[in-house]
């Protein structure tokens, strides 16, 4: 199994971190007590089809180039000391906190994808820092994670994969000597909260009883910043960093995990409420620009940091509560929101992205911070690195969670698309599962399973909510039971080599309200937008609030892209019946040539124009909504969001 193969091919590497390569897991790590889903198989998940090109373009786009996005990605990341560049903004600890970032991305896409230069690249990091104790045993890069824990609390993610493939060693015991070694006002301090995640990851694997105690008890002090329980407990949102909200929201649904008590439940379902409610946008991603700005302007945008962060939380709430509308967000947002904001070839990104953008340049910036500026352009090099960094770890950390185990053992196909995996079954016998599929693009999913001898075990599968009708057929005969919308469906059978499940999906095409802003236009989890004709330019300006930053590689760029036909489109609600027209996938389906459905729907031309000539416009007001004087109904062509640089996601309604 690919588990170890990465583990004979790492030994090498493994030299200067011998007790902590020494232990290999035979199963995944235990599940916290009252989950119901755990993770652990990346070193046996193997991604295909569409989703595998995902990945090949992000291994030689920015991730297999680091040197493309400039600094600090062009050093030795976590495997030595980082040289502060003299312009270089923000605290001291802010390189290590991006290097972060972008060594779990690199790290995962690495063991997904078999490379061992990105495995050694990644590693070494991990290796150093567990080997390179000070005298009095501390971890290396002390003046910066003990002046600040969340760059520890960054690079942690990346530590658990390489866990996972390679066992823990001593690494869970190296870890709790670093928590305990702060007083809890240090640990209550800001971000620092959030070391929660690795304190009770290392509670889990040694049983040190003092790392839950005193998660535990900073949690529930509320001394840490914006989202206290108290926060979590009230009606509405603090006004909050959006980064910050995203990471700390998984800390109560981490303590229910790990005590069981529904209190951390009930309050992480309350805000997560909230935060629907007020800053949720059509993408699947929160308001996040870069401060929570709510949902009442649609136009405003999300960082890309939150895309990865939103997804990576809702992933504990999956393992936490076995519910699949968890899954059907973390669908949502990395199937809409992360392509949406990069280009096709994974060569540029943005800091901030909207659903609605007709212009994206070096100046176009339409959210009030940092107004008129770079940071929604798609470029290799931003201002500040942190979304630079983080862009890497979305299509990574999806991957690793598509496939989990149960608790009694039961394989679970928790997120869809094409892939395949190894697992060890209930009673030791391998087993190799493919998921041959076109998801989110076709409809149809099927797993087929060859363990090495007939095997009766149990395999979960997910009916998302967004589908009324869904059928299975078991090696082509039809599967009688209830198949209920919104659920897991668990069969417990012998199987045999060879034998197949197919997954069916009926995916309607559904027009949604963004509050009494507008409508947008939804198949399964896929949101579809205008592609708004364009024009790309490079933009070689030296911008000097990027601290002298410009790709270090000549095939990266960084674009100006312009509207370069009518966009100022109003839809026609009256019997709006949207037609789609489909076909089978070929290629990328992200790429132009290659989208394979789209949805037809009626419009009009509205008075609707480029603020200053630079900017996106904020929807006109409702009974504002007016057809210009001879305009006619027209059809235009929707097309998945991911496919777009340019586009109108949410329409006003005439």
């Amino acid at each position: 199994m690919k588990r170890l193969l990465s583990i004979l091919g790492a030994a090498a590497l493994c030299a200067g971190l011998a007790s902590a390569c020494k232990q290999v897991p035979e199963t995944p790590s235990p599940v916290p007590e009252h989950a119901v889903f755990s993770e652990g198989l990346i070193g046996d998940i193997h991604p295909d089809g569409w989703i595998e090109e995902f990945l090949r373009r992000q291994q030689t786009g920015m991730t297999g180039v680091p040197e493309s996005m400039s600094y600090p990605y062009n050093t030795c990341l976590w495997a030595g000391n980082i040289t502060r560049n003299p312009e270089e903004h923000g605290e001291d600890w802010w390189r290590y906190e991006q290097t972060a970032y972008y060594t779990d991305g690199l790290l995962r896409l690495g063991y997904l994808l078999d490379d061992e230069a990105l495995i050694s690249k990644g590693e070494a990091g991990i290796e150093y820092t567990f080997s390179h104790t000070d005298e009095e045993g501390r971890l290396p890069h002390s003046r910066f994670s003990y002046a600040s824990m969340w760059p520890m609390s960054v690079f942690f993610r990346a530590v658990k994969a390489y866990c996972e493939v390679h066992g823990d060693g001593d690494i869970p015991q190296k870890l709790t000597d670093y928590y305990l070694d702060f007083s809890m006002k240090e640990f209550q301090h800001w971000r620092n909260i959030i070391s929660i995640e690795g304190m009770l990851w290392a509670y889990g694997k040694t049983g040190n009883q003092e790392l839950l105690d005193r998660a535990v008890t900073a949690w529930n002090a509320g001394k840490f910043g914006d989202l206290t329980p108290e926060a979590c407990a009230a009606d509405t949102i603090p006004s909050m960093h959006g980064v910050t909200f995203n990471e700390e929201l998984k800390l109560p649904v981490l303590l229910y995990a790990y005590t069981g008590e529904e209190r951390y439940l009930d309050l992480a379902r309350n805000v997560i409420a909230n935060m629907d409610r007020d800053e949720l946008l059509p993408d699947g991603v929160n308001v996040s620009a870069e401060y929570l700005l709510g949902n009442d302007n649609i136009i405003n945008s999300h960082e890309t940091c939150d895309i990865a962060d939103m997804t990576w939380t809702l992933g504990y709430f999956l393992m936490a509560t076995g519910e699949t509308g968890w899954a059907d967000r973390i669908e949502k947002a990395v199937f809409n929101a992360a392509p949406g904001a990069i280009t096709k070839d994974f060569r540029s990104l943005q800091y901030f992205s909207s659903v609605n953008q007709v212009i994206v340049t070096g100046n176009s910036n339409h959210n009030p911070y940092f107004h008129g500026t770079t940071w929604m352009a798609y470029r290799p090099t931003h201002e500040t690195e942190c979304c630079v960094g983080n862009v890497h770890r979305i299509m990574p950390n999806y991957v690793s969670r598509m496939w989990m185990r149960g608790r009694q053992g039961e394989v679970v196909a928790a997120l869809y698309g094409p892939s395949s995996v190894d697992v060890v079954l209930p009673d030791g016998t391998p087993c190799h599962i493919v998921e041959d599929t076109d998801y989110p693009f076709g409809n149809e999913i099927n797993f087929t399973f060859e363990p090495e001898k007939a095997s009766k075990f149990a395999f979960s599968f997910r009916i998302p909510g967004w589908c009324e009708n869904a059928s299975v057929k078991i090696n082509g005969k039809p599967y009688r039971k209830e198949l209920s919308q919104g659920s897991f469906v668990t069969i417990e059978r012998k199987f045999r080599p060879g034998d197949v499940i197919t997954l069916s999906l009926e995916m309607e095409v559904e027009v949604e309200s963004a509050g009494n802003q507008g409508l947008y236009v939804q198949r399964g989890p896929i949101v579809y937008s205008y592609p708004v004709p364009q024009t790309m330019t490079e933009d070689t300006k030296v911008y000097p609030r990027l601290n002298g930053k410009v790709p270090g590689d000549d095939s990266f760029k960084c674009w100006n892209i312009t509207p370069a036909g009518p966009w100022n489109y109003a839809v026609v609600a009256d019997g709006l019946t949207p037609e789609v027209t489909e076909k089978p996938l070929e290629g990328y389906p992200f790429d132009d040539e290659n989208v394979n459905v789209k949805i037809r729907i009626p419009v009009r031309k509205i008075d609707w124009t480029l603020e200053e000539n630079r900017y996106t416009p904020p929807l006109p007001a409702p009974d504002e909504v007016k057809a210009l004087d001879g305009s006619e109904v027209e059809y235009i062509e929707l097309v998945p969001y991911g496919s777009t640089e340019l586009r109108v996601t949410v329409f006003p309604k005439l």
